[in-house]
């Protein structure tokens, strides 16, 4: 890590320990913080079965006048956000649509310091969602539909789902394009290649608030793993999912090994398109197969970065309506919080509480199952020498943070946070 990020990562977390007298009472459920009911009769576009939506709907909210409307009066505005390159969005886009950047580290992800170290493929902060929210029009009465470009990854769109939920939108005001623009463009419909130009709005993630209980950091994971392997809680309320696909050598303990890929198929089996999600049924049908199931009150999913996860996530939370919880830092954050014997001083020494190379305290079980090839990761001395347990609040410095931007509308210092550590969040959007 550089020197620059370390310091930064510093002054951020120095800023934020007076917050922690005031932590963090706030529940969970569904809030009212600002934003329209989705729910009323008159909201139409919020009425779809569940977060998936078919080029058809789309096409015809677009014919009513409703994307990129400015009619003061309606509940029914929607915004298209075409989750892809610069490069591809010029190329060919729905009509309409703006662009959300999934170029890494620019609207998706961000490097941020969480627990011990910083790392690069984080939930964004609140100033890069305003200016996201801001640019493409988006208000309190908007529809946000997400698009990718012709062959692109289905998880691109699933991702910005998970990064409208965590900050506050309700899932009924959240669509995923069902097979992206290849299901515009296979349904007669025309792409555009004209970039989109419209009236910015001044609404704010401070409107929204958090729906924080959607997001796992690290020391909410170690713990989940800890609570399990001393039976805490039991494999029947809590379900830890690894999404990565492929062969797996070594997974966090207790873990269900799924496969992000078999949740969506290319349509007529054309690879080069964009995959589809089958009906929920089939779905459900899927879910259950891998022991995954509605009665648990916590069903936890990671993969490798957070991105992969996340279309179990939208799965879950979009088309289900399960408990679902995404650990954002995932399979490379994990695998990092180990002792390297090769480069001790950038990594996790021996007894450090963080380690998941260790058996959990109180147990003889260890929090990863085989054997791990340790990711690369700069530890923060600092952040290291100050927490006696994963569980301080202070080490959940992604929450204290965007707690902080929504109550105060800064990004570090002193300001009054609320949430919870361990995943309860500020007031959320309207619905759920």
């Amino acid at each position: 890590m550089s020197e620059k990020l370390i310091l930064k990562g510093r002054s951020a977390l120095a800023g934020l320990l007076a917050t922690v007298a005031v932590l963090f009472m706030v529940s969970a459920g569904c809030g009212t913080k600002g934003y329209d009911a989705p729910s009323r009769p008159v909201s139409a576009t919020a009425q779809t079965a569940n977060a998936l939506v078919e080029a058809a709907t789309l096409q015809q909210w677009a014919s009513q006048g409703l994307v990129n409307s400015q009619d003061p009066n309606t509940l029914d505005k929607v915004v298209v956000l075409e989750v892809t390159t610069p490069a591809a969005y010029a190329t060919a886009h729905i009509p309409g649509a703006l662009l959300l950047d999934s170029t890494n580290n620019v609207d998706l992800t961000q490097t941020r310091l969480e627990g011990v170290a910083a790392i690069s493929t984080q939930v964004p902060d609140g100033t890069t969602m305003d200016n996201i929210i801001q640019r493409s029009g988006i208000d309190n009465r908007t529809t946000i539909v997400f698009s990718v470009s012709k062959g692109g990854n289905f998880l691109n769109m699933t991702r910005a789902y998970f990064t409208f939920r965590y900050w506050g939108f309700p899932k009924e005001r959240l669509k995923v394009v069902n097979g992206g623009d290849n299901a515009w463009e296979d349904a007669g419909l025309t792409l555009a290649t004209d970039a989109t130009t419209v009236a910015p709005s001044t609404y704010s993630v401070r409107n929204t608030g958090l729906k924080a209980s959607l997001r796992l950091a690290i020391g909410d994971m170690i713990k989940a793993v800890d609570d399990l392997n001393k039976g805490t809680v039991t494999a029947s309320d809590l379900a830890i999912i690894d999404a990565r696909g492929g062969t797996i050598t070594a997974n966090v303990a207790n873990a269900i090994v799924d496969d992000y890929n078999r949740y969506a198929d290319f349509p007529g089996g054309v690879t080069t398109k964009t995959r589809m999600f089958p009906a929920a049924a089939d779905l459900v049908t899927r879910l259950e197969a891998k022991g995954i199931t509605a009665a648990r009150s916590n069903n936890i999913v990671y993969c490798a970065s957070g991105m992969r996860a996340s279309v179990i996530f939208f799965v879950l939370d979009g088309v289900t309506a399960w408990p679902a919880k995404l650990y954002d830092g995932s399979w490379n954050q994990w695998s990092a919080y180990v002792y390297n014997s090769t480069t001790p001083a950038n990594n996790l020494p021996t007894g450090s509480i963080w380690r998941v190379d260790a058996v959990t305290p109180g147990t003889t079980a260890l929090r990863t199952t085989g054997t791990i090839t340790p990711a690369a990761m700069a530890l923060d001395p600092v952040s290291h020498a100050l927490f006696s347990a994963v569980t301080d609040p202070r080490a959940d410095q992604i929450l204290l943070q965007d707690s902080q931007y929504v109550t105060t509308g800064a990004t570090s210092g002193t300001g009054t946070s609320t949430g919870t550590s361990g995943g309860s969040g500020t007031g959320s959007a309207g619905g759920c």
